[in-house]
């Protein structure tokens, strides 16, 4: 789960999954609806756009806004193995968040691009669709689902239809402009540019995963950390040091300041384990079999080997005090 606080407005959204693909929908959806289609990995400022594009077309039709997200199925080919920057259940509650939607439609994503009158006509099998919007250049399993043609089609339908172009703003001074936004957040994420990430995306990142059992090492140096085991599909920031905030099982949102470590642990481990450890600086739990949500606010330096545990710790000092005043506590 993401680190999304939860309110009765964003609960409101209903879900509804779309089981079986190539089928007809397993439900209609009631009354007038406006659609919002895309992939929404990352639920980040361009879709937010989207999202508040779609409330505002419901809004002149007496519609309902609802998003619409497909999800590779197992049969997905490429669409499962690129990393994400969100996991459904993320996507989910980041859409919730907004506000903006009724319903959230969940459906299996084509393994190949739909034609066009094929993809119109599934879309519209949801229901009495007054308008649909979209971004301006879908990728993945949003292309396959209603590839540009559709959305002309559906113009010619007598169906208002428009593909949204990105925020030109949502990523000043980006390397590539060409690249779709989801993807130069990506690169940032795995590049560790938290910042940058974090404005792009119009909140911090975060990885939620197990806490599982380590060699237990960070104990001895009076720095005891937990062991994350992320969702494999989700993309990991590079390797270093962050300062971050930390939600605990059954809080909403995260609480709890830290230094999280990334990588190799160069001064005790065998350079090739990958590892994300979180510290929290105030906090004394055993978390082991617990998931927790890590949200990284700022990158504060690289991984690094320390010639003595004398100087890893001292080091580990300076982390914590940089933490707290990035964070603000004391």
């Amino acid at each position: 789960m993401s680190t999304t606080k939860m309110t009765d407005a964003t609960r409101a959204a209903r879900i509804h999954y779309h089981i079986q693909r190539g089928a007809p929908p397993d439900s209609v959806m009631e009354g007038p609806i406006t659609l919002a289609i895309s992939d929404f990995d990352g639920a980040h400022t361009g879709h937010a756009a989207l999202a508040r594009r779609a409330a505002a077309l419901a809004g002149e039709r007496a519609a309902r806004p609802v998003a619409l997200l497909p999800w590779p199925s197992p049969a997905g080919g490429d669409n499962t193995a690129a990393p994400r920057l969100t996991t459904l259940e993320e996507r989910i509650e980041r859409l919730r968040a907004l506000g903006v939607f009724t319903d959230i439609v969940v459906v299996p994503a084509p393994s190949a691009p739909l034609a066009a009158p094929e993809a119109l006509e599934r879309v519209r099998a949801l229901g009495d669709v007054r308008a649909l919007v979209c971004g301006e250049a879908p990728t993945g399993a949003a292309l396959a689902l209603l590839p540009p043609e559709a959305v002309a089609l559906a113009v010619r339908a007598g169906v208002f239809a428009e593909a949204l172009a990105e925020p030109a703003d949502a990523l000043d001074g980006a390397e590539d402009a060409s690249e779709p936004l989801g993807g130069r957040i990506g690169a940032l994420v795995a590049a560790g540019r938290m910042a940058e990430a974090t404005a792009a995306l119009g909140y911090a990142y975060t990885v939620t995963g197990e806490v599982i059992g380590g060699d237990r090492r960070g104990r001895l140096l009076g720095y005891p950390t937990a062991n994350l085991r992320p969702d494999p599909s989700k993309i990991i920031p590079a390797n270093g040091i962050y300062a971050a905030r930390v939600r605990l099982p059954g809080e909403e949102a995260p609480r709890h300041a830290a230094v999280v470590s990334i990588g190799v642990r160069p001064t005790f481990g065998d350079g090739h384990h990958r590892q994300i450890e979180a510290y929290l600086l105030d906090a004394a739990f055993d978390l082991y079999g617990a998931w927790i949500a890590v949200e990284f606010v700022a990158w504060l330096r690289p991984e690094l080997r320390f010639d003595s545990v004398e100087a890893l710790i001292t080091q580990m000092d300076r982390d914590c005090e940089q933490s707290r005043r990035l964070l603000g506590v004391k």
